[in-house]
């Protein structure tokens, strides 16, 4: 009787415990947010609704008008509410406890308004807002316009909800001057509208040249790097014809961009090429960045030995020389020799290759010659007739050991040469000083940075048949910078080979062929 009494008093705890743990899922599950979206028509509006809880950051997607089941807490709710060609973004904070409701409502919202004083006239205006929490951009909600389509956005004091708007100005072609300004705070002000002074503007000057790219026209465009406004994105213009032109910017970090479109078979449009320079603003004062210039070539890449695997990437065989980014594709022929014997051959072309590297694991200590030769190629896309920089070559000699971490005692070498148009051309029998820039930047923190070489010899050979024939031109040193001094021929190209030898019996060779253009 005893036992069967016990069993029936298990039986009953566990069933109490059953239903214990049921009614605590149950009361978890009545936690829901309901988010309501009014227009500025004030019509109720089915939309995505972004909510981010403020504690984890974690995002979630709801439709609004319907209940969304949420852990308790505080959320963040951010929504763009169109009505007809407008939008208005709304943000605000909600405890979700329970059966939790929200209403955002577009008819409260502000235009957004930047300006600038004095007033610009004759360019085309655009505006973009942004709202994010706590900065961070991956769950934001964002809004364009122009003068017939304003941007709202609604007005609240949480400092949880961050404001962004950028305006800019420009005539879309490049010709004169163009504008962006940037308004940033915690919260959304009542007055989400600012004009800002001219005079309180930095100055960008961007020369943008052709000659050297796939593209049949290139666009400028500028991202703010800062805060809720980072990577806001404007093309200020784009050309077939190089530009020269100037960007007044609100102080802060910026990214100035280049785009370069290219027409492909198919007859599409094609982003062949895309370049960032960092530049940070300020006020009263100027900067300057240079795209496409002239002489892509082998770029600041240098062989590494890597816990005794040699690595050389190959997708820097095209490389904008005032540009760290990857080069453009190629088809590249790489082979590694010591002791007189080629131990590695690779061939491929770098468009959408994955892993584009000679890769060799060193055997035994030697010198070793790496050569890497490249011609320019982009599936899909018929080269421009007169393109410039379409092959180029390095080689590298240098000593390496199996089962070491090391940067090999070499120098990158890079071709800088002035006084070209903005075709990169230079007058026909003209002077051009080239300079010659020696780097050598450790690639990967595992590779053990020995001294630097020392420099032995430094030459420099030009060719004007496309490298037929090469002849050495004069080498001096000017404010501590090496140069070439290439007088040029009365029409045609000028290809460069610069070889830098090392007292330690290394060295490095880099070639350009068509560097630049004459006329």
């Amino acid at each position: 009787m005893f036992t069967l009494l016990s069993r029936s008093l298990i039986t009953t705890a566990v069933s109490a415990a059953v239903l214990v743990s049921t009614a605590g899922s149950a009361v978890a599950a009545t936690n829901t947010l309901t988010v309501t979206a009014i227009n500025r028509s004030g019509a109720k509006v089915s939309i995505a609704a972004t909510v981010i809880n403020v504690s984890s950051n974690r995002s979630y997607t709801i439709r609004t008008g319907k209940a969304k089941k949420l852990p308790k807490g505080t959320y963040a709710v951010l929504a763009a509410i169109p009505t007809g060609y407008t939008t208005t973004l709304g943000g605000k904070p909600v405890k979700v406890s329970g059966s939790s409701r929200l209403t955002l409502d577009a008819r409260y919202g502000k235009p957004v308004n930047l300006g600038l004083s004095p007033a610009v006239t004759g360019l085309a205006k655009s505006t973009q807002a942004r709202l994010c929490v706590d900065d961070f951009q991956s769950s934001a909600v964002e809004a364009y316009g122009s003068d017939g389509s304003p941007v709202y956005v609604i007005p609240t004091a949480s400092k949880k909800i961050q404001f962004a708007a950028m305006g800019t100005w420009s005539n879309g072609i490049g010709a004169g001057d163009s504008y962006a300004v940037v308004h940033r705070s915690n919260g959304v002000p009542s007055t989400p509208s600012r004009a800002f002074k001219r005079t309180s503007l930095g100055t960008v000057t961007i020369d943008s040249r052709r000659g050297t790219g796939l593209a049949n026209d290139n666009g400028i465009a500028v991202q703010p790097q800062e805060g809720c406004a980072n990577d806001l994105y404007s093309n200020l213009f784009n050309s077939e014809a190089p530009t020269y032109s100037k960007v007044h910017l609100t102080p802060g970090k910026w990214h100035v961009r280049s785009d370069s479109h290219a027409t492909a078979t198919s007859g599409e449009s094609w982003n062949v090429d895309s370049l960032f320079a960092l530049r940070t603003v300020k006020a009263g004062k100027s900067a300057f960045v240079r795209f496409n210039g002239a002489v892509k070539g082998p770029g600041y890449e240098l062989p590494t030995v890597i816990r005794g695997r040699l690595d050389y990437p190959l997708y820097d065989m095209f490389n904008d020389p005032a540009f760290r980014d990857y080069g453009d594709p190629a088809k590249v022929v790489a082979t590694l020799k010591t002791g007189g014997k080629t131990v590695k051959t690779r061939k491929l072309s770098t468009y959408g290759a994955y892993s584009p590297v000679l890769s060799y694991w060193v055997k035994k200590p030697g010198w070793y010659t790496l050569t890497a030769n490249a011609t320019r190629y982009y599936p899909g896309i018929t080269l421009p007739s007169g393109m410039l920089s379409t092959a180029s070559g390095v080689v590298f000699r240098f000593h390496a050991k199996p089962n070491t971490s090391v940067l090999p005692a070499l120098f990158s070498v890079q071709h800088f040469p002035s006084g070209l148009n903005n075709w990169n051309r230079a007058k026909a029998g003209s002077t051009t000083n080239v300079a010659i820039s020696l780097t050598r930047a450790a690639h990967d923190t595992d590779a053990k940075r020995i001294a630097n070489p020392k420099l032995k010899s430094l030459t420099t050979k030009i060719s004007s048949d496309g490298g037929r024939t090469w002849r050495s031109v004069p080498i001096r040193k000017i404010n501590g910078v090496w140069h070439a001094i290439v007088p040029n021929p009365a029409s045609g190209a000028v290809s460069l080979r610069t070889r830098a030898i090392y007292t330690n019996g290394g060295y490095t060779e880099a070639t350009v062929f068509r560097a630049y253009a004459i006329g």
